[in-house]
């Protein structure tokens, strides 16, 4: 393969919350660089962003901010190793990731596809753990639960009225619940916003209501749900509509028009409106 553009890595990569995350990759280029220096640069995007820098082999200065210090090679670029590792990975770092190297003088290339990292939980949190010794004439045991602490994750936003898709649906005047919860431990601080202002938040707890006595068409808009504790955030938005009846109708008329009474009348599933005018225009 050395004498074209090529690789090897998996499209996709599996690993748990606070763990090591290993991406393997080996990559092949045209012969008459064999002998020439190299760049790996390895990218958390789906194309060479330079804002999305996991790790630059030459110059860790030019990686973001969130890799810097937890990335490296596992292998040597001259025997066409590639390989990406990356030290206590949290969900922040799931996405596509992609190779590059460069050899200076418009000798590059982006290796495709793209490798998805995907992170999971910690499935141990609330397990318990058994020790036991044994003698001859005796015995002991000793029982212990695990306390995995980790990041807020799988955030969700529920509601018992029409919830599709982060949007939730409510007739004017009715009532309306959203209940906010998240999985973390220890627990999350949880805050809901609108238009950058705090509404109401909940202080060590992994869950939070927000609640609408009797909704109107101003409290329509987009909804913020932040969750955080010491080990990072999470956070999702919903869309609050309000349905209403017509109102506001209005009767407007073109220049030069003779009518002595008109009605219109409007209507949707939530109710009807409608207006008379009695109007004469003189037409010359």
């Amino acid at each position: 393969m050395s004498g074209e553009w090529s690789s090897f890595t998996p499209l996709d990569v599996t690993v748990q919350n606070g763990l090591c995350a290993l991406i393997p990759c080996n990559y092949w280029y045209p012969s008459y660089l064999n002998n020439k220096p190299r760049i790996g640069i390895w990218f958390n995007s789906e194309a060479s962003n330079d804002n999305n820098v996991a790790l630059h082999s030459k110059d860790s200065s030019k990686e973001s901010t969130k890799f810097r210090h937890r990335t490296r090679l596992s292998g040597d670029l001259g025997d066409n190793n590639c390989s990406l590792v990356i030290d206590n990975v949290t969900q922040q770092d799931a996405g596509p990731y992609i190779f590059r190297v460069e050899f200076g003088r418009g000798d590059g290339f982006n290796y495709y596809p793209v490798t998805q990292l995907h992170i999971t939980a910690l499935k141990h949190h609330g397990q318990t753990l058994t020790c036991r010794v044994r003698y001859p004439t005796v015995s002991s045991e000793q029982i212990l639960t695990l306390n995995v602490q980790y990041a807020p994750q799988n955030l969700s936003i529920t509601s018992p009225d029409n919830v599709n898709n982060s949007w939730v649906s409510v007739n004017e005047g009715n009532s309306a619940a959203i209940l906010c919860s998240v999985h973390s431990f220890p627990t999350s601080n949880l805050t809901w916003r609108h238009l950058g202002v705090t509404l109401n938040t909940t202080r060590s707890s992994n869950e939070l209501w927000m609640e609408f006595p009797q909704l109107t068409r101003q409290d329509a808009g987009v909804y913020q749900c932040v969750a955080e504790n010491e080990h990072g955030t999470a956070e999702r938005d919903v869309t609050v509509t309000v349905e209403y009846a017509p109102w506001n109708l209005s009767i407007t008329f073109p220049d030069n028009v003779s009518i002595s009474r008109y009605q219109c009348v409007a209507e949707n599933e939530h109710g009807t409106a409608e207006r008379d005018v009695t109007l004469t225009v003189e037409c010359e």
